[in-house]
């Protein structure tokens, strides 16, 4: 497992090279953000049939969700924040009614206190540099009563791309994420009204590794932090980490890819 000592002390997370890796993948991200939508579904069914005057789509990529919840809501004023310009590039394409684009960095958010009755974020706050505090602004800028639906990843995710990579060499290939007990110890003193946390784990199949690394290349999430520029390349590299993905191959010869996902409900 790719663990992370316990802290809530920031991280450093360099959100240049994050937007830009986002940016990059922004015109052809939802040809490989499978995931991303069926955990994306998975939360969007935990919403209730209210009627919240004002919503946040933390982290909205290219609006996959923001679509969703503006077809939701169709009272409802959104706003659409994000790191990637070119993310809200693609979300102005949809002409949506209602919808403010905004870009920024989940761990400085802009907004006004007491002002959000919904916030919606689809796996985006595991590139919080500082959860604790990310989750902190959340929690200030919604309303009394206002709800908060949070997916995110855990400590697990991408281990058997991590492993492979140690075939390789020592250093970081793969994001590391929080465990459960330190989100759980991040949540515990914001003292929400009322908090439920559910857990699940996905694995998705590929036919190599060339399409393992072109699936986390496609969504924008092969920036890794602290990633050591490589010694070995082309065929000799790929090699190498086939040979170190060999015990993750399944019994229908395909290579697992394994997230570990967390669901938070909150209300203030």
């Amino acid at each position: 497992m790719n663990s992370r000592i316990i802290t809530n002390g920031p991280l450093d997370i360099n959100k240049q090279a994050v937007e830009a890796s986002f940016s990059k993948a922004a015109e052809h991200y939802d040809q490989f953000a499978q995931l991303q939508r069926d955990i994306g579904l998975q939360l969007f069914k935990q919403l209730s049939a209210d009627k919240p005057a004002n919503i946040l789509d933390l982290g909205c990529g290219t609006g996959y969700f923001s679509e969703k919840l503006a077809d939701f809501y169709p009272h409802s004023s959104l706003t659409c924040f994000d790191l990637s310009s070119a993310m809200l590039e693609q979300v102005k394409q949809k002409n949506l009614v209602q919808v403010t684009c905004q870009q920024g960095d989940i761990d400085k958010q802009p907004f006004p206190k007491n002002f959000f009755d919904l916030i919606f974020s689809n796996l985006v706050v595991q590139w919080s540099a500082d959860l604790g505090c990310c989750l902190q602004q959340l929690k200030e800028s919604l309303t009394t009563g206002g709800k908060l639906h949070i997916s995110t990843l855990l400590d697990g995710s991408l281990h058997e791309l991590t492993q492979a990579w140690k075939s390789v060499d020592s250093h970081p290939h793969t994001n590391s994420f929080l465990s459960l007990a330190v989100i759980e110890e991040l949540l515990a003193p914001l003292a929400f009204q009322s908090l439920k946390i559910t857990t699940e784990t996905r694995t998705l199949e590929y036919d190599n590794v060339i399409e393992v690394m072109r699936a986390l290349k496609g969504i924008g999430a092969n920036h890794v932090h602290g990633h050591q520029r490589l010694k070995l390349q082309g065929r000799q590299l790929i090699n190498q980490l086939e040979q170190g993905y060999s015990p993750f191959v399944n019994d229908n010869g395909l290579l697992n890819l394994t997230y570990q996902v967390c669901y938070i409900e909150a209300v203030k």
